[in-house]
């Protein structure tokens, strides 16, 4: 497995659009920043790195997207390339291979928070400064939930992505299917929340948003609790997971 987990890491490391989703990373980083800190002079607002932390999570929406695009074409790439085939004929079953590419898909939209984090901190000290108020625990508690959350939905939204890339093999539809179905059943339970639509509650983009479960924060749907969420989230991640499966193993790859 750990041999097959490296040749997925090479493969993403050596494409271009792996490097450019990084480098989009950066400058959102970057540009977050700089706005924050003339936003915050012009209100007269002093801030440290914590705080700067702390804001800077209100973007953290946008990386299970960076997520998406790895997770919707890892296995679409391998049929869109023409080298299914040669993968195929390697001494691994086509289980170890699918579970590779859908563990290197996680690992890379960690590699996402880890990356968004760390220009958070460095940006937040050039920027706001290195100075730790004795109040800042709770806030960085708070922070590491936001960030906890931000990788439950990173884990769906990739296994959602991953089911349309093994089914449809097609990276350019999985990526943009996943994308455009994303957003519209965001939009979709919000209108149906908005109308008492309660049996909404039972669909995924619902439930990928942890933060509604936060203390201080309302459940989109009356009666929702985090065990209920979570609970919806693991059926979700298990028919994915199946789905995927079925369409990588039971059918033919090779044509």
């Amino acid at each position: 497995m750990f041999n097959l987990l490296k040749m997925e890491h090479q493969k993403l490391l050596y494409q271009k659009s792996t490097a450019a989703l990084f480098i989009t990373l950066a400058v959102i980083s970057f540009l977050l920043a700089a706005v924050s800190k003339q936003m915050f002079t012009g209100a007269g607002v002093g801030e440290n790195v914590v705080g700067y932390l702390s804001f800077s999570t209100g973007t953290l929406f946008v990386l299970p997207f960076f997520a998406l695009v790895i997770a919707g074409a890892i296995v679409a790439n391998e049929f869109n390339w023409g080298t299914i085939k040669f993968l195929l004929i390697r001494p691994k079953t086509r289980s170890k291979i699918l579970a590779a590419k859908f563990l290197t898909a996680l690992l890379f939209g960690v590699y996402f928070l880890l990356v968004y984090f760390l220009f958070s901190v460095i940006l937040g000290i050039v920027f706001f400064g290195a100075s730790i108020a004795p109040d800042d625990k709770l806030m960085a508690e708070s922070i590491g939930l936001l960030y906890l959350t931000a990788f439950i939905e990173i884990v769906l939204i990739s296994g959602f992505a991953f089911m349309i890339s093994s089914v449809f093999r097609n990276s350019s539809l999985a990526i943009g299917l996943s994308i455009v179905l994303t957003f519209s059943g965001k939009i979709m339970v919000q209108l149906m929340a908005h109308y008492g639509m309660n049996w909404g509650k039972y669909i995924l983009f619902a439930n990928t948003n942890l933060k509604q479960h936060l203390e201080g924060n309302r459940p989109l749907f009356e009666g929702m609790t985090l065990g209920f969420s979570l609970s919806v989230l693991f059926v979700y991640l298990l028919v994915f997971l199946l789905a995927s499966w079925a369409a990588f193993t039971k059918r033919d790859v090779s044509i």
